[in-house]
């Protein structure tokens, strides 16, 4: 009896103390998670671009189609798809109905009476209107033709025809600078610039697009009417600056960057109507937040001084502690590491400029995002990770 009292009580006692131990080394395990942890980033000098994407089509700026003053058969066609051809040149040959039915009739008396009903009843000629390329060749010789016919088409330049939504309209103007890739050709891009903005708008999903006409430097020797384009609007560049990344940038009074914390937002309705609105654009929900963030700490509309890759044009001046931007800096205190007042330039969504407040090589925390039991380095749950690469604003 006595040593059966022993027993349970050694039980009791390794329960009660396996408990305790548990209980503690759980506890100082979550005091160790409820402490902040932070990434290193040195400042360091990067190239940013600002840009709106677009997507487009190669299209003629100037597309006719050639067709024959009567009605007929196509005796000759000179020229084929791809040549080029001047204004007042010679396409081919059309024998009007009256003539073809003729000379059939000769041909099957003899060959000397079609030899001399054909060089007396000439054939009508076809004439270039304009100097170009010929694009399309739709018919062959021997064929039947009618006046409404377009016997080959004729474009003069080939351009990119992107479309705008109107919240990024607004970023782009003539003269412009916009980088091209060809969905059939991903690897080469080309250099072009805006040459027109359509003044009228279309609808297209509900939301309004307007029409910008792109001219190539150099259209590559590959690209076709109809091929689809990539574009990117390069609202502003600027080359060797000193950068950080953009999650380390953080605004007093409005939490990190890019985050929607602390900032007034418009109204439930007009919200709604912008994320649909982006979505039908086919952004994703990081960019979103992205943009309703800017919208509300800017008070404009939503991407008027963004670019549909979420970079900004940015002023943020001013003392952290007067509600402007800063960086967190190493104090030698792992927990509570130093706020620095910085001033901002350009954005491109990965990295962020800094004109004043840091030196090149400088070190700055981010701080490290909790999410059950895991941890992300980005200053805000919203902003999308993006590679290191040197050309900030790459695709």
């Amino acid at each position: 009896m006595k040593v059966k009292k022993t027993i349970n009580w050694i039980l009791f006692l390794a329960v009660v103390g396996g408990g305790g131990y548990y209980y503690y080394h759980s506890r100082l395990k979550q005091q160790a998670d409820d402490k902040p942890s932070y990434d290193r980033a040195a400042a360091e000098r990067r190239d940013l671009r600002v840009i709106v994407e677009s997507t487009g089509e190669i299209q003629p700026r100037n597309r006719l189609d050639v067709k024959p003053p009567i009605a007929g058969r196509l005796e000759e066609l000179l020229l084929d798809e791809g040549d080029a051809v001047d204004k007042g040149q010679l396409i081919g040959w059309v024998s009007s109905t009256e003539r073809a039915t003729l000379l059939d009739a000769a041909l099957a008396t003899s060959k000397e009476e079609f030899n001399y009903w054909q060089e007396l009843y000439k054939p009508t000629p076809l004439i270039s209107p304009l100097k170009g390329t010929i694009i399309a060749r739709n018919f062959e010789p021997g064929q039947s033709i009618n006046a409404n016919d377009a016997v080959v088409v004729i474009a003069d330049d080939l351009i990119v025809v992107a479309s705008l939504d109107e919240t990024d309209i607004g970023q782009v103007k003539i003269g412009q600078k916009v980088n091209v890739r060809l969905e059939s050709y991903p690897d080469t891009e080309f250099a072009c610039v805006v040459e027109k903005i359509a003044y009228d708008a279309r609808t297209v999903s509900n939301v309004t697009m307007y029409e910008v006409d792109v001219d190539p430097d150099k259209l590559p020797a590959f690209a076709r009417s109809g091929m689809t384009a990539n574009l990117e609007f390069v609202i502003e560049e600027k080359l060797g600056v000193l950068a950080v990344p953009a999650s380390a940038v953080q605004e007093k009074g409005g939490g990190s960057k890019g985050s929607a914390k602390g900032a007034s937002v418009p109204d439930s309705d007009r919200r709604k109507m912008m994320m649909d609105r982006m979505r039908e654009k086919g952004m994703s929900d990081a960019e979103i937040q992205e943009r309703l963030a800017q919208f509300a700490q800017g008070g404009g509309r939503p991407g008027g001084d963004k670019s549909a890759k979420g970079g900004k044009r940015s002023g943020g001046e001013g003392k952290a502690g007067g509600g402007g931007a800063f960086v967190l800096v190493d104090s030698g205190d792992p927990v509570n590491p130093a706020e620095r007042p910085v001033k901002k330039g350009i954005s491109d969504g990965s990295y962020t400029e800094i004109t004043e407040g840091l030196e090149d090589g400088e070190e700055v925390l981010i701080a490290k995002i909790k999410i059950k039991g895991k941890t992300s380095s980005s200053g805000s749950p919203f902003m999308s990770t993006r590679g290191p690469g040197k050309g900030g604003g790459g695709r």
